[in-house]
Parts: C-alpha cells; sequence; structure tokens
C-alpha cells in the first residue's frame, strides 16, 4: 500500500496565487483515487460493522427457529471468521503465487461465501437442499438490501467527512 503525503501539495496549492482569473479545475479521478484508498484502509472495520446485518439478516429469515439476535450474531461471527480465513489463504494463493486478477478473486469470493453461508445454515438447520436455497434466496435478497442503504449511508458519511477533511 502506498503512503501518500496530502499536506506538501496541499501546502503549495494553498499558497499559490491564482492569476488567471480562472476556477481551479477540480480532479475527479485523485479525488475518486484517494476515497476508495481511504475507504479501503478501513475495510476491517467495515467487515466487522456488517456483522451485526448479517445476524440480523439471518434472525429475521430464521425467526422461528429458536436461536434469539445474540447467538445468530456469535454463529455470523463464526462464519466470517472462518470465511475470512479461507479468503486469507485463497489470496496468497490465487492472487499473489498464480497472479489471478483481484476482480476475478472477489468474484470467486463471493461465490464461495454464499456457498459456505448457505452450507453452515443448511447445516444448522437440518434443512433440505430445497429449503435451503429457498431460504437462501431470501437472505441474499435482505442481506444486500440492507448491505446497499448502508454501504450508502456510511459512503455518504465517509465522502462528508472526507471532503470537509480536504477543506482544512
Amino acid at each position: 500500500m502506498e503512503i501518500i503525503d496530502y499536506s506538501e501539495s496541499f501546502t503549495k496549492g494553498y499558497n499559490s496565487i491564482n492569476t488567471s482569473g480562472k476556477a481551479p479545475q477540480f480532479d475527479i479521478n485523485g479525488f475518486m483515487k484517494s476515497y476508495v484508498e481511504s475507504l479501503m484502509s478501513y475495510y476491517n472495520f467495515f467487515v466487522l460493522m456488517l456483522i451485526p446485518i448479517y445476524a440480523l439478516t439471518s434472525c429475521i429469515i430464521f425467526n422461528k427457529r429458536g436461536h434469539n439476535f445474540f447467538e445468530h450474531l456469535v454463529f455470523n461471527s463464526y462464519l466470517q471468521t472462518n470465511l475470512g480465513f479461507i479468503s486469507l489463504v485463497l489470496q496468497v494463493i490465487l492472487v499473489n503465487m498464480l497472479g489471478m486478477s483481484f476482480g476475478i478473486y472477489s468474484l470467486l469470493l463471493l461465490f464461495l461465501f454464499i456457498l459456505f453461508t448457505l452450507y453452515a445454515f443448511k447445516d444448522l438447520y437440518n434443512q433440505n437442499l430445497k429449503q435451503s436455497i429457498a431460504s437462501g434466496i431470501k437472505y441474499l435478497l435482505l442481506f444486500f438490501g440492507l448491505y446497499i442503504g448502508i454501504i450508502v449511508a456510511f459512503s455518504l458519511l465517509f465522502g462528508i467527512i472526507f471532503a470537509i477533511s480536504l477543506m482544512k
């Protein structure tokens, strides 16, 4: 990961005088690059923040199975820990050693996440294949709806904070 010192370029830009009379241009590509880099530096934080969303989703989908929210929280923490370990090992092997593109790896990991989660809930609730697929589809739809809503909210919040920090 590249560490960038923004203070020098900010000071140079702040101290320069714009004699052309034209408004300064805003570099959207540079802004987006630094925004994504900042967002990715908090990736682990976002994964931890999503565990309660996973738990809420599974608690809603499997509400008649006798487990409360906190039991779902523990179970989903277990799932995320295992998936994190699996993704670490797969990333080292597939991306770093074999040179697989990170985009393909991400799609593979998403597919693996879905299969592993379906398998875990199938095992936990003794479901047959048809029940597992039906509950899996409901789980995915509800989770991605909640996920997108939360990501949009946090992206807006993070973007506002990031933009304010650039103005200082």
